[in-house]
């Protein structure tokens, strides 16, 4: 009979690399711990991920940098669209209850400004301010 000993799933190089590739703290340790590979294999192998865990660290610092500048673009349009209501409240509330009073676009012409997608936001503030609802901004 021989005396043979059948190495558990974890001692086996396959299930390591699996580990290394899919859940790489476990396959780190268990590479370590069982001492399949060379002690120079295994330090490449951990710089390699210690690398890449690095990389991802600062790859997220950048993405946060890049979240900011598009928080300060979307505040600058905001407020440009606030500047637009306000100015179609303003010329909407000289004609407030007139029936005969002319349309946003006589108006709307005294504000160059004002262009794209805020020339429904002028309107929403003229038409508003004519019918004497309150003030949005």
């Amino acid at each position: 009979m021989e005396n043979k000993t059948e190495l558990k799933w974890h001692q086996k190089t396959t299930p390591v690399i699996l580990l290394l590739i899919f859940f790489f703290p476990v396959g780190l340790y268990l590479m370590w711990k069982n001492e399949m590979w060379s002690k120079s294999t295994r330090w490449i192998v951990t710089g390699i991920f210690a690398f890449a865990v690095i990389a991802n660290a600062n790859g997220n610092k950048s993405s946060n940098s890049s979240n900011n500048d598009s928080s300060s673009t979307n505040d600058a349009s905001l407020e440009v669209s606030k500047k637009a209501y306000r100015a179609g409240y303003q010329d909407g509330s000289l004609n407030y209850g007139d029936p005969s009073a002319p349309s946003y676009q006589y108006f709307l012409g005294n504000h160059q400004d004002i262009t794209g997608a805020d020339v429904y936001v002028y309107k929403s503030g003229y038409e508003d301010a004519v019918l004497g609802k309150s003030s949005q901004y």
